[in-house]
């Protein structure tokens, strides 16, 4: 399991990334067992699952749907399901990516720091849409503060992505440019689904 003190190092080498020292990567563990224990640190999105539940149990209220306690546990798996995809659809494809592109021995690093980013890149963009949901701000406020740091945090990736893989901006840029888009399909087939 995650330890305490590894989150404090890991959301320590976060920082840094935010910061863009080039020493981030000390803070983490990039062993294989610290790989799978990068994974195990989805745990600490739950808070961002549950704004994200949240607003999917709005959207079908909005819509007039009658939620059955059948209906909220289908919907909670549905979106709990979409959450982890989206969390692990970056690795994944990494994985078939990272050998074509000859980078198969800096993997590891690159999906521990990857992992990690999203841990806070995740529960940073939560926190707006909690103020949206609990009243404490206007909706175009959510979504223009959500949007500043989407971009931010964008180019935290970017630059962890280019010091974990050794490759030029321009591909840190496509390979972020993938998780993104990554991301957004997984978005738009629960919206899909959810209706």
């Amino acid at each position: 399991m995650v330890t305490a003190d590894e989150v404090q190092r890991s959301v320590r080498g976060t920082v840094d990334l935010i910061q863009q020292k080039q020493e981030a990567l000390r803070s983490f563990d990039v062993s294989e067992a610290g790989f799978w224990r990068s994974f195990e640190a989805i745990w600490l999105t739950l808070p961002a699952l549950t704004v994200s539940f949240a607003f999917a149990e709005r959207r079908l209220d909005s819509n007039g749907v009658d939620m059955s306690l059948w209906m909220e546990l289908a919907l909670f798996l549905f979106v709990s399901f979409c959450h982890v995809v989206s969390f692990v659809a970056l690795p994944v494809a990494m994985a078939f990516l990272a050998r074509r592109l000859g980078l198969g021995w800096r993997y590891v690093p690159f999906v521990i720091v990857t992992n990690w980013v999203n841990v806070f890149s995740l529960s940073a963009l939560s926190i707006p849409a909690v103020l949206m949901l609990l009243g404490w701000i206007p909706s175009g406020l959510a979504a223009l503060t959500g949007l500043v740091l989407a971009v931010l945090l964008l180019r935290v990736q970017w630059f962890a992505t280019k010091l974990t893989l050794g490759v030029p901006d321009s591909l840190a840029f496509t390979i972020v440019a993938l998780g993104l888009c990554l991301s957004f399909v997984v978005g738009v087939f629960q919206s899909w689904v959810i209706g």
